[in-house]
């Protein structure tokens, strides 16, 4: 069902706490240089990634996030508002978190070269997660990190980026796109290019898309990335929330809707938070923040995160889409003020809700 998203089973007094949920931490941030590539200029980039640790803490094998900044890859930068702010607001949590650099630029506005940049910003993501590998297992793991918890994701063409790096795993699947030039993207590298260090993992774990999308959802297959989220408004001119054609250069892409009914469809991890009547990127800007959907995205991430923390070391099981037990629920607010009783939440009106059947568990719902 469309509008609701079951967010799980909480502790009974209504909230996960401790590392992870609960904001512990100051932090620092480092810049590294994590690669070079050449850019459409022709001159060679040298790409940078701003990393940020929780402090103080003796943590050595923490999860990582990586942020990729949105732009339609003409714009766009590792300091933008919106993605520091997630980044921020996670590494104080305990995680470690990435914003990163990848290529910009486009030689035309044609659906050809967007591809193509896409698939350079892919190259370099990928560069960074190679980075990531190598500082492990060749400089003793500086930054703490446990590579077997891995998640990626970013706003716009950031989440694009992300999208493609999880479930575009050939050039042959590529060409299934009519507008994608494969011969042109082999000869820059293919789809993991040289921008970082070769010869280490560049697998991640989980994938999240705010206003993204993807060329093609029936990419989602088993036996790839098998966790995936996404938040999307219904009123997207940009990114479709269901299908249509990118403005400008015409080119056929998927929105969240479509990518969380084809995530259900192979029983991968997955969960949608639609924004009813929301355009593009409703949550900040390369320039501010919305706190009002902001808060929105942090609560959606913060909980699968949070879950994803505990589930990778196994088969991740298929995301829940129904509520059980069945009714009636006894309904709070937030902050724990008793609303009424309900037999069905689809009668509920738009908001937060805690529902409670005794002697179960609550459940936090999004209904929207």
């Amino acid at each position: 069902m469309r509008g609701i998203g079951l967010l799980g089973l909480l502790t009974l007094s209504w909230a996960q706490s401790g590392r992870y949920w609960d904001s512990l931490f100051s932090y620092r941030r480092e810049t590294v240089a994590y690669g070079q590539a050449m850019p459409i200029s022709g001159t060679t980039q040298t790409l940078y990634a701003d990393i940020y640790l929780p402090e103080p803490d003796t943590e050595q094998a923490r999860p990582l996030v990586v942020f990729l900044y949105g732009g339609a890859y003409v714009s766009g930068s590792r300091r933008d508002s919106d993605i520091t702010h997630l980044a921020r607001y996670f590494v104080r949590r305990g995680y470690v978190t990435a914003c990163i650099d990848y290529r910009l630029g486009l030689s035309w506005p044609t659906a050809t070269e967007w591809i193509t940049a896409s698939i350079r910003a892919v190259q370099d993501l990928k560069g960074f997660l190679r980075f990531v590998r190598r500082s492990v297992i060749v400089d003793g793991n500086p930054y703490g990190i446990d590579t077997n918890r891995i998640y990626v994701g970013g706003s716009s063409a950031g989440a694009f980026t992300a999208l493609h790096a999880a479930y575009i795993t050939s050039l042959s699947e590529l060409a299934q796109v009519p507008q994608a030039d494969t011969a042109t993207i082999r000869q820059i590298g293919g789809l993991s290019g040289t921008s970082g260090p070769a010869g280490y993992s560049e697998t991640f774990h989980g994938v999240f898309s705010l206003s993204g999308g993807i060329l093609r959802s029936s990419w989602l297959q088993p036996g790839k990335v098998s966790a995936v989220i996404a938040m999307h408004g219904t009123g997207d001119q940009t990114a479709p929330y269901k299908s249509g054609l990118l403005p400008f250069i015409n080119l056929p892409a998927e929105g969240g809707y479509n990518i969380d009914s084809a995530a259900a469809a192979q029983g991968l991890y997955h969960d949608l938070f639609t924004w009813v009547g929301a355009g593009h990127v409703p949550y900040g800007t390369q320039t501010s923040v919305n706190p009002t959907y902001m808060r929105d995205v942090e609560a959606f991430l913060r909980y699968h995160f949070y879950q994803w923390n505990s589930r990778f070391t196994a088969a991740l099981p298929a995301g829940e889409n129904s509520l059980s037990p069945q009714g009636p629920y006894q309904v709070y607010r937030l902050d724990g003020t008793f609303w009424g009783v309900v037999e069905a939440p689809h009668s509920l009106p738009p908001g937060i809700w805690i529902l409670y059947a005794p002697p179960y568990k609550p459940r936090l719902l999004y209904r929207y």
